[in-house]
């Protein structure tokens, strides 16, 4: 059942960020960092510019092992963070070492 609280109704479930900082990293067949842990991290958009999925992990190390990595994100490929948003560390690696790497948005 659902209850609807007219007295103080929810304008918004998602928080509204005030600042964008935009990052790339390059591709890399060894692992490396995404984005440092923040606590102020409302969300993360990555677009994977490489012609190689990149996977990426939720901690430190990624790889790309069936355990090694959160979400692979395949060549052109978008992916936005869902929610609850993690606020530690961000690592990425990518299936070959190419030309691209990745654009990253971090809100907060």
């Amino acid at each position: 059942m659902t209850i609807l609280n007219v007295i103080n109704p929810v304008t918004s479930m998602w928080p509204r960020f005030t600042a964008a900082t935009v990052t790339s990293a390059n591709s890399s067949a060894t692992s490396a960092t995404l984005l440092a842990a923040n606590t102020n991290r409302l969300g993360v958009i990555i677009h994977n510019t490489d012609a190689n999925a990149l996977y990426v992990k939720y901690g430190a190390t990624a790889t790309t092992a069936l355990a090694g990595y959160t979400v692979k994100i395949p060549a052109d490929g978008y992916w936005e963070m869902p929610y609850p948003i993690y606020a530690g560390v961000l690592d990425g690696i990518w299936a070959a070492d190419g030309s691209g790497g990745a654009a990253i948005t971090e809100m907060a």
